[in-house]
């Protein structure tokens, strides 16, 4: 909260260009202290945020919901309907009132596949910071393989035959000299 507007800017070009990079069909789990209070303005920010908010927007929190906006992105921490102190993640340390900084967030199409987002109350770790638990079943595709690349296999039963055997013979030494000839050969 207490950086520099260009350093909070810098920090979220990073961001884009980072999600940018992310094809559309892989899936993103975005975790993090952003020092963002997103509100509970649903209405605002369909898709985005759920009906389940706490507190109200700050600056930092519009950032963090123009990103999401931009990225089809949806903050898990405000779609389920649990008592604030199964979301809430920092306690101020004057007023000692609670608040949701730490967010998990996901593509919208994948919302499906989330479980629940909830804190973990009291978890032993060197932070003032509630820790955030993230249920998912994930759908995870097979790799696609690329068409293009087609591997030539060799006739082992071929190599029997006397003549077939020569010719192989014949033909990987004249490659091998051929490469010896170009520099790239197997002596270097």
């Amino acid at each position: 909260m207490d950086k520099d507007d260009n350093v909070k800017d810098k920090f979220y070009e990073e961001v884009k260009q980072a999600l940018s990079k992310i094809r559309l069909r892989e899936q993103i789990l975005l975790l993090g202290d952003f020092n963002a209070r997103v509100g509970r303005d649903y209405e605002a920010w369909p898709k985005v945020l759920g009906r389940h908010g706490i507190g109200n927007i700050n600056s930092n929190g519009q950032l963090l919901l123009s990103l999401c906006a931009q990225f089809e992105l949806a903050i898990t921490n405000t779609m389920f309907r649990l008592p604030a102190k199964y979301k809430t993640t920092w306690m101020h340390p004057r007023s000692k009132h609670w608040h949701l900084l730490d967010y998990a967030i996901v593509r919208q199409r994948n919302l499906s596949q989330v479980n629940i987002t909830r804190v973990m109350r009291g978890a032993n770790c060197w932070s003032d910071h509630r820790l955030v638990i993230i249920k998912m079943r994930l759908r995870l595709r097979a790799p696609h393989r690329n068409q293009g690349v087609k591997t030539k296999r060799i006739n082992v039963d071929y190599l029997q035959i006397l003549d077939s055997r020569n010719a192989f013979v014949h033909e990987v030494n004249e490659t091998v000299q051929a490469l010896d000839l170009e520099g790239g050969g197997l002596s270097n």
